[in-house]
């Protein structure tokens, strides 16, 4: 953390960041239960969250090429003015009861397009000002930011939305997306990213996806990524349903829930900021990932809501350093002019997880939203200790090299 201090560039755009991070958090408590007030419907919960999974994977082609020709200052400045147009038409809407499934979807697809150009976008932006060699503590920082939000900000939403309506979440939401960008704008010195010769969009994407899949590295990297958003964060989209159905609780309970995993996270990220470099980063990385479906597994056996609070909190805190290690990885073994396109397959395997809100809730609709995050635990453990020799040893011979190759 201390980078924060250290760096005054990277200190305004981490709180840019923050408050953005309010922004989701008001929509990661209101947006599921919105759908399911007004469907009353597990499915449609998670097709709602596969809305925005789909808009994801979609933008994220492009995203990545996007964060490699042009400023990416400006990328997310525009991100969030259009998060906050739809979070204020939304919150309009609800005011004068005109909502309807098919704008919560819209919404959703919108929000998952802006996003997947955000998120590579700023990634990159983080290590332009914070430095390679700073990376591992930008990264946590970015990640005690988010944890950080979610503790305070979801019980806070929860129990606004309970006490005086959801469509004060929205407007809440809204005006988080644009402070946010007021504060990004003072960001100075930013520049489009630097090229070696010219190429078009075209040409850039096709030669990011061979980059991903003839690098060893790299390709081992998305892959985990992509089973961990498919079966493991599909959990996120059931959570509304596992407070209503299961745990017997209203939006104050949803609220608690992330508040909890999200309490795990921020210890998680500030034990990493403050260890320096860790050199064993795969194994760290292997251990988080098999942690994070033991608990998922753990917490779809629990109807109890204090038991269930400490187990999401425990999942989300072994997440935090399996992510905190790849993310590490990953922009430590591509070269600089790659950073972007090789980013936005990560914001890709993020718009599965979302994707697979379909199959999610069509599980928890016929069988129950317990068995369908229990499943999605259990692949992840399975394929955890299949892949525990091959990330352990790749990571601790390769890493060195990779960065050094890069520099």
């Amino acid at each position: 953390m201390l980078l924060i201090l250290r760096n005054p560039r990277f200190r305004l755009l981490w709180m840019s960041s923050v408050v953005s991070e309010l922004g989701i958090m008001f929509h990661f408590t209101a947006h599921g239960w919105l759908t399911l007030t007004v469907t009353d419907s597990a499915f449609w919960v998670g097709a709602v969250s596969g809305a925005a999974g789909a808009s994801t994977i979609l933008f994220s082609t492009v995203s990545g090429v996007l964060a490699d020709r042009l400023n990416r200052k400006y990328l997310i400045l525009m991100t969030l003015i259009c998060q906050a147009c739809v979070a204020s038409a939304l919150a309009a809407l609800i005011f004068t009861e005109q909502i309807q499934l098919w704008h919560i979807l819209l919404a959703s697809f919108i929000d998952g397009g802006m996003m997947s150009i955000r998120v590579p976008s700023r990634m990159a932006l983080v290590m332009d000002i914070a430095g390679r060699r700073n990376i591992q503590n930008a990264t946590a920082a970015n990640l005690a930011a988010m944890t950080g939000t979610g503790i305070i900000i979801p019980p806070l939403a929860g129990r606004l939305i309970e006490t005086h309506g959801i469509a004060w979440g929205y407007v809440s939401m809204s005006s988080a997306f644009l402070l946010s960008s007021v504060m990004l704008i003072f960001l100075s010195g930013v520049r489009s990213a630097e090229r070696r010769g010219v190429a078009s969009p075209i040409q850039d994407f096709t030669e990011g996806v061979k980059y991903v899949f003839t690098t060893p590295a790299v390709r081992l990297l998305i892959l985990l990524m992509l089973t961990a958003e498919i079966f493991g964060w599909a959990h996120e989209a059931m959570i509304p349903v596992m407070a209503r159905e299961v745990l017997e609780t209203g939006p104050s309970g949803v609220g608690d829930l992330i508040a909890a995993g999200s309490a795990g996270g921020l210890l998680s990220s500030l034990v990493l900021s403050a260890v320096g470099d860790i050199r064993r980063k795969g194994v760290v990385l292997i251990g988080g990932y098999i942690g994070f479906g033991a608990f998922l597994i753990l917490f779809a056996l629990s109807d109890s809501l204090i038991l269930s609070l400490a187990l999401i909190g425990a999942a989300w805190a072994i997440v935090a350093l399996y992510e905190t290690m790849l993310a590490t990885l990953l922009q430590t073994s591509v070269p600089n002019e790659m950073r972007g396109r090789v980013l936005s397959f990560q914001t890709f395997t993020w718009g599965l997880s979302g994707v697979s809100g379909f199959q999610t809730g069509a599980i928890a609709a016929f069988l129950g939203a317990p068995l369908a995050i229990g499943i999605g635990g259990g692949l992840i453990v399975l394929n955890g200790l299949r892949q525990i020799r091959a990330v352990a040893t790749r990571y601790r011979d390769d890493q060195a090299g990779a960065a050094e190759s890069c520099c």
